[in-house]
């Protein structure tokens, strides 16, 4: 049996978006010609993949295993392409990788201006995410380089090269919080102020909370939740509330003098990131661009 990339393209499409519609906006393509695309798909194979109702377009059970086939094939044939481009001497193709919100302030930023120079043909695509939605992208091939604290979860995976990042995470307050008369800090004292804290998805909450329980404490009380930095540093720097937060994503607050970070040695945190990728399957040619700027970018 032979696979056409355009059928499974849109198979895969309507799969996503849910409907025809939408399916034929993401691929820019005329919505008859995607309908036809899946009829001939589901020829090919012998079985309706998709049930149909006034409301969209759902799997059947054949469609639902047939996706994670189809996910595999078409990223192979990209793959397949991208070496190809490579062996050719072409810098191009597509690059995607994932890490938390301090990865991409502190690690990406120098890298991928190395790579635009390298590979100006260069598509890269960047996922900033906590790490279970880090692990659930790479396992799916949403991603093909997970930058992590621990390895892959949900999918077998290898460490990339030698080469790690680490930072700290720290308690830090407004300029002027009461607080910073009691120097140094204990956690006990620290946890009966009121808090701002990301979402509970969020990597640092949730390294956050079992630091506290390693402590012996339970959860402070959460003032304000919101997965926005900015607004945590604005509202910490105006009033007697406390965050926790990795320190790359605080240098221009504290470099402005609005926040500063409090000494609580007990919930000091230091953290250690590596380069996963899957274990299994092709790891793009382009991919190894992007990782030669790491290691230049290291070294400068």
């Amino acid at each position: 049996m032979t696979f056409e990339r355009h059928l499974l393209a849109a198979f895969q499409a309507v799969a996503e978006h849910g409907t025809v519609g939408r399916a034929a906006k993401a691929l820019h393509a005329a919505q008859p010609t995607i309908s036809r695309y899946v009829r001939a798909l589901e020829e090919q194979f012998g079985h309706a993949l998709f049930d149909r109702d006034s409301r969209g377009m759902h799997l059947t059970p054949a469609g639902a295993d047939l996706l994670p086939r189809v996910h595999l094939l078409l990223y192979e044939m990209a793959a397949a392409q991208d070496l190809m481009d490579a062996h050719r001497g072409l810098k191009r193709g597509a690059i995607r990788i994932g890490g938390v919100t301090a990865i991409s302030r502190a690690v990406f930023p120098a890298v991928l201006a190395r790579v635009a120079e390298r590979a100006p043909g260069l598509r890269v695509e960047v996922m900033v995410a906590s790490e279970d939605q880090l692990d659930r992208a790479l396992a799916n091939r949403d991603i093909d380089i997970m930058f992590a604290t621990d390895p892959p979860r949900e999918v077998e995976a290898v460490r990339i090269g030698t080469r790690a990042f680490s930072d700290r995470c720290a308690v830090f307050c407004g300029r002027s919080h009461p607080i910073l008369a009691d120097r140094p800090v204990s956690a006990a004292r620290a946890l009966r102020e009121q808090w701002a804290l990301p979402g509970l998805e969020a990597t640092p909450r949730r390294q956050f909370e079992s630091l506290v329980r390693q402590a012996g404490f339970d959860p402070p009380s959460v003032a304000l939740e919101t997965d926005s930095v900015e607004l945590i540093l604005a509202v910490v720097a105006r009033s007697s509330i406390l965050s926790w937060f990795p320190e790359p994503l605080l240098p221009e607050a504290l470099g402005r003098g609005d926040i500063v970070i409090l000494p609580v040695p007990d919930l000091e945190l230091a953290r250690t990131f590596s380069m996963y990728r899957r274990s299994r399957g092709t790891f793009p040619a382009s991919a190894q661009i992007f990782i030669d700027a790491l290691g230049e970018a290291a070294r400068a």
